[in-house]
């Protein structure tokens, strides 16, 4: 017998708590207590620190039974509701760069931001549902050598700026791929320098990553974990991060907060009970309590931060808490000066074989100029400069010719934290067709479901005898005239189908056809 299977991609190339019993006498005006709880999400199973490309399992995200199904049901949020009767929503920093940009997995259109793409492919809908925010995560690994024994390995680089290209691919990545821009954020290792700091000055607001009082140095490869909070603020209390030092109150436009385990946090009677007797004297804080989607207890570590509020909020009658996004928590604490989003308009003009955009806005926005990004036809992803024309006014542009650019972004946040972007393709985007979608069709042949898969997470087979045959198809429609790449790719399986025939048409008149009588290499891209 001899299975069938095909997955297709349409490529534009060119292209223990203690009871406490305690009198309070609240301030007049009780402090409101801003709860953001949030994972640092990336995939473990097949993350290797030794090896440069890894191959990721998404498992993660695309079985249901996973701590991602259960905490994105609906039914199981609505257990969790804050002293305003509003249910949890979570902010979820994806882990993007750098050690994925390199992996090796060919079921995802791009592994640097694998889980961001993940995350909206099968819960996208959900995360709109629940109100829960997307952002970055970010760790600043990079392959070295740094004790020149001859190994190689991911480490935790000594400085940001061994990262920077990479930051800023990985941005331009997930606003041109994912149509997102982080607005809220979260270091790796909590790690954190004052050229990092800086740099953040100059695209997001919001940063929720202080972990008082811990300091740490790691000097065995491969490296992790290295950062230092020791000077850092003890309180849940947002301050704007020195130029000088990132541990300090300072000048400048970024706010960071401090930021607890929830395993630290839901078993630290002492600390929460501090914070619950500073907002019952007036003091508003904004409390980050992260995890990791990956660890077993996510979920239930969630349920018992819960319960740890709610005991505190009886022990406080006056005090009330509030689930928030990361967003949604410093816009609180700000006093919701604004909520609306910037208004972006972008001009497109064509200089010679040069794209410039004139983009304005009608406000002032917290970034030094808007976030301009584009990618050409070879997959390489850039950011451009922008100078600055007029009040809340800029020109980019583009430095390559305009034959090569397949799309560009705008994206800008005002001092809010309120974001607009634009995108503006000159190619289509690439096309991805599996069994899962509509535009996919069997004729004839024994077809059934598998549980192996090559994209998405399931396939479908068919069981031939020796005469036997089977046809499916994948329809996708073409909006604009150009040369196309088209590539298949199979599942892994044993006996598969050798003899295979592949047909292009346009309506029923075949463009084009292709035979084989080679089994094909498996969860590998081949190009037809």
């Amino acid at each position: 017998m001899h299975k069938f299977f095909a997955n297709l991609k349409i490529y534009f190339s060119v292209l223990s708590i203690i009871t406490i019993s305690v009198t309070f006498l609240g301030a007049t005006n009780p402090g409101t207590i801003y709860i953001v709880i949030g994972s640092d999400t990336a995939i473990w199973d097949g993350m290797g620190t030794s090896t440069f490309n890894d191959n990721y399992n998404p498992w993660l995200y695309i079985d249901p039974s996973s701590n991602t199904g259960t905490v994105m049901n609906p039914q199981f949020r609505s257990q969790f509701r804050d002293s305003f009767g509003d249910t949890l929503s979570i902010t979820w920093w994806m882990m993007a760069g750098n050690i994925f940009r390199y992996a090796v997995n060919t079921n995802i259109p791009y592994p640097n931001i694998m889980t961001m793409y993940l995350m909206k492919e099968f819960y996208g809908d959900k995360v709109k549902i629940l109100g829960d925010e997307l952002s970055l995560h970010y760790h600043t690994f990079k392959w070295t050598d740094y004790d020149g024994d001859g190994k190689y390995y991911w480490n935790q680089s000594l400085s940001f700026m061994e990262c920077y290209d990479d930051f800023n691919f990985t941005l331009a990545q997930f606003l041109l791929e994912e149509e997102v821009f982080p607005v809220s954020f979260r270091s790796g290792w909590h790690y954190m320098d004052n050229g990092w700091q800086n740099y953040l000055n100059k695209l997001l607001p919001y940063s929720l990553h202080n972990d008082y009082p811990h300091k740490r140095t790691d000097t065995t490869e491969p490296l992790d974990n290295t950062y230092d909070w020791s000077l850092a603020p003890a309180e849940f209390i947002p301050y704007n991060p020195s130029p000088d030092n990132y541990q300090v109150q300072g000048a400048s436009k970024g706010w960071n907060v401090r930021s607890i385990h929830l395993n630290s946090f839901k078993g630290n009677n002492t600390l929460v009970n501090s914070i619950f007797a500073k907002a019952d004297s007036g003091i508003s804080q904004i409390v980050c309590i992260w995890g990791h989607l990956p660890e077993t207890d996510f979920n239930t570590n969630i349920e018992a931060v819960d319960s740890v509020l709610h005991k505190y909020a009886a022990l406080y009658p006056q005090v009330k808490f509030k689930y928030s996004t990361g967003i949604e928590a410093y816009q609180h604490y700000r006093g919701d000066i604004d909520s609306i989003a910037p208004q972006l308009t972008v001009l497109e003009s064509v200089i010679g074989n040069t794209i410039e955009y004139d983009i304005s806005t009608d406000e002032p926005i917290f970034q030094e100029q808007p976030f301009v990004a584009y990618k050409d036809i070879n997959e390489n992803f850039y950011v451009a400069d922008c100078i600055p024309t007029g009040t809340n006014s800029w020109k980019a542009s583009l430095p390559m010719d305009k034959e090569y650019i397949v799309k560009a972004g705008v994206v800008l946040t005002d001092t809010m934290g309120n974001q607009s972007h634009q995108i503006i393709r000159y190619l289509p985007d690439d096309v991805y067709v599996d069994n899962t979608d509509p535009a996919y069709h069997e004729f004839y042949g024994n077809w059934t479901d598998n549980s192996a898969y090559a994209w998405k997470n399931n396939s479908r087979k068919a069981s031939l005898g020796d005469t036997d045959s089977a046809k499916a198809a994948w329809d996708f429609t073409i909006t604009q005239d150009s040369y196309y790449h088209i590539f298949t790719q199979f599942p892994t399986t044993n006996n598969h189908a050798g003899k295979l025939k592949f047909r292009l048409l346009s309506g029923t008149t075949v463009i084009d056809s292709l035979y084989t009588e080679e089994v094909p290499p498996q969860k590998e891209w081949i190009h037809l």
